[in-house]
């Protein structure tokens, strides 16, 4: 996952441009072609404050919501790769996108100990509502 601040604040001198990704390396021709069937392989997620997450787009298809987005053809604007949630605040919409990192990661997990996902109590109903409407 990527958190990019709004664009107007972003400078070459500002530590708030630092992202951090990680990278994976494989086949560029296998990649365009899985990109060219489903969609781009990343998923940009705009909060209602202008913060930007890249996130992988199977993380993404966790949420029920943007799975839907994403995957029909030609009815959302959504299915480029950019969905806005102008209702979500962004340390609400970071937390969505560690979650849907650790669903994927830890669904169907043969790990005898899953570790807690930790939710601070100040965010808790602004999660729940934005997981009721994410279908996540």
């Amino acid at each position: 996952m990527i958190r990019r601040p709004p664009r107007s604040t972003l400078s070459s001198s500002s530590a708030a441009s630092d992202v951090y990704k990680r990278q994976e390396y494989g086949d560029p021709n296998r990649d365009k072609m899985a990109e060219e069937e489903c969609g781009p392989a990343m998923v940009k997620l705009v909060s209602g404050d202008g913060m930007e997450f890249l996130v992988e787009r199977e993380a993404a298809m966790v949420s029920g919501t943007i799975k839907n987005m994403l995957s029909s053809p030609g009815m959302f604007v959504e299915a480029s790769g950019e969905i806005k949630f102008p209702e979500i605040k962004a340390e609400v919409l970071e937390k969505v996108c560690q979650y849907m990192f650790y669903k994927l990661k830890y669904t169907n997990s043969t790990q005898p100990q899953i570790p807690e996902f930790e939710i601070e109590p100040e965010l808790a109903l602004s999660l729940l509502m934005a997981a009721n409407y994410l279908d996540a």
